[in-house]
């Protein structure tokens, strides 16, 4: 073997030694990415993924009959959307009267259209797994929707910006009881 093709191996090992480390640190670390939003002084992350977009909260078409954490629906993009107040849904009573305009989340889901209404979106963290208490209550007060709360984040204020702990809401429990 030539100087060129021994320089040329030598460089290639490196450069495998190297890739190994990073996938080495990249899978010694799971995490998950969160929308935090909040609901008075209380603070919830939903999963990212499980967000298609953040629209301004608008008037809602009330349904007759409808379950009192059914908001109502909205247009939106040519199709009708159910809006569900993630505040009823939890069972946790407010003032809706000393709140300021908040923001509709839009859902993905496989069934019909659907949207969470917050008071407002505060920001994305970036949270380990090792870090979520799971709880099936932590973060939450007793109420209908405290089985939908799956854990529990620490506040870490140099984490993230939002500087308040937080419960993780497990959508599949929330919305099952608004799906067919």
């Amino acid at each position: 073997m030539n100087e060129a093709e021994r320089y040329r191996a030598l460089l290639d090992e490196r450069s495998a030694a190297l890739a190994a480390r990073g996938q080495a640190a990249e899978s010694a670390v799971e995490s998950r990415d969160f929308l935090v939003c909040a609901i008075g002084t209380e603070r919830f992350g939903i999963a990212l993924s499980a967000v298609a977009m953040v629209l301004p909260e608008r008037p809602c078409t009330r349904l007759p009959g409808a379950p009192a954490a059914l908001r109502g629906i909205i247009a939106h993009a040519g199709i009708i959307v159910s809006v569900i107040d993630l505040a009823g849904a939890l069972g946790l009573g407010r003032d809706d009267g000393a709140r300021d305009p908040g923001h509709f989340l839009r859902i993905r889901t496989e069934g019909p259209p659907l949207a969470l209404a917050v008071d407002r979106v505060v920001g994305l963290v970036t949270i380990a797994d090792s870090d979520v208490t799971a709880s099936p209550t932590a973060g939450i007060r007793d109420g209908v929707g405290a089985e939908a709360v799956s854990g529990y984040a620490p506040a870490a204020p140099e984490r993230d910006g939002t500087g308040d702990s937080f419960a993780i809401i497990d959508l599949p429990r929330l919305l099952r009881s608004f799906l067919p």
